[in-house]
């Protein structure tokens, strides 16, 4: 004997949240995609060397701004990369390089075990 569960309606408001849902996935995956864009383009005019690196950074400060505005992206983080790649456009200062792990090993602490015993 199989029992039939009894369906829910769905209420005015889930149906509402579900449709506004959708919209801010499309809005922020449409401004987060121009925002990476923009970076690219900056970023490739920063290692060429290229003259209109300034109107680039402008553009992507304006983006920045603007989904931060949106809350597509929080305020600081918006700040971070705009001072970090402001500084690379005036002074022109490379990005630090990733640390290497290194691959010696550390003999302090079988040093400490022999004195122990």
């Amino acid at each position: 004997m199989a029992t039939t569960k009894a369906t829910v309606k769905k209420s005015n408001s889930e149906l509402k949240r579900k449709r506004q849902t959708i919209k801010r996935q499309a809005r922020n995956t449409s401004v987060l995609s121009r925002l990476k864009t923009e970076e690219k383009k900056l970023r490739a005019a920063l290692e060429t060397g290229v003259d209109e690196v300034k109107a680039l950074y402008q553009n992507f400060a304006s983006a920045l701004d603007k989904a931060a505005k949106q809350g597509v992206i929080h305020k600081n983080a918006a700040a971070r990369k705009k001072s970090r790649l402001n500084t690379r456009v005036a002074g022109g200062a490379k990005p630090a390089a990733p640390k290497k792990k290194s691959t010696a090993k550390k003999a302090a602490p079988k040093a400490k075990a022999a004195k122990k015993k």
